[in-house]
This record gives structure tokens, C-alpha cells and sequence, in this order.
């Protein structure tokens, strides 16, 4: 026979766990871009970017760029002008992690991760 705190325990635990479940869900959707603008992004406001693909949790492919005020703009992946952005973004951090991120251009770079 299950007793009054048991079946409180068992509650509490359900309930628990329902609530992280839907703290969870709500967390991946504000984490991915739900979609893109079709706007190009100025290469002087970039410090960072990263790919996201639909199946890992997000419902479509783009590139996230990250800003200098500490936004993340979504854009589409495989326009010229997108693939321009991540290659001027690699070559600003190479040459800032050769300077040890120090100079104008580097503040508030992100420094690539190996």
C-alpha cells in the first residue's frame, strides 16, 4: 500500500521532471534561428559565427553571426555574400590570435576554438 508522502514523492517527482522537459523545449527554440534574412550583414559589426543544422535540434540550416553588441543575426547558407562574411571572419581572427587578440580590430573578437 502506498502511503500519503509516497504517493506526494511520486508527484513531485513527475511534476518535476515535466517541468524540466518543458524548459528544455522552450530553451532549444530560443537557441536556433527560426529563420533568415535575405540582408547582408556588415563584415565591421562581426566577431564570430557558427553553423546551425536543421535535425540537431533546429528546424532549418543557417549561418549565425555574432555581433559586436552581442546579437546573433541568421542568414542563409551558400550565398557568395555569406560565404565572403565567414572567410573575412576567419581572416580578421588569424591575424588577431597571431597578435594575441591585442589592437582596434580585435576587441570583442571571438577567438576560434580548436
Amino acid at each position: 500500500m502506498v502511503s500519503a508522502m509516497d504517493s506526494t514523492k511520486i508527484l513531485f517527482s513527475v511534476l518535476f521532471l515535466y517541468v524540466c522537459y518543458q524548459v528544455a523545449q522552450g530553451q532549444m527554440v530560443m537557441d536556433c534561428c527560426l529563420e533568415v534574412s535575405q540582408k547582408e550583414i556588415p563584415s565591421r559589426i562581426v566577431t564570430g559565427y557558427q553553423s546551425q543544422v536543421m535535425g540537431q535540434g533546429c528546424s532549418i540550416d543557417a549561418m549565425v553571426f555574432s555581433t559586436r553588441k552581442g546579437r546573433n543575426l541568421c542568414a542563409p547558407i551558400g550565398l557568395a555574400w555569406v560565404t565572403n562574411l565567414m572567410k573575412h571572419t576567419d581572416k580578421l581572427t588569424k591575424m588577431c590570435h597571431d597578435t594575441n587578440f591585442k589592437g582596434k580590430h580585435c576587441k570583442k573578437l571571438k577567438p576560434k576554438r580548436s
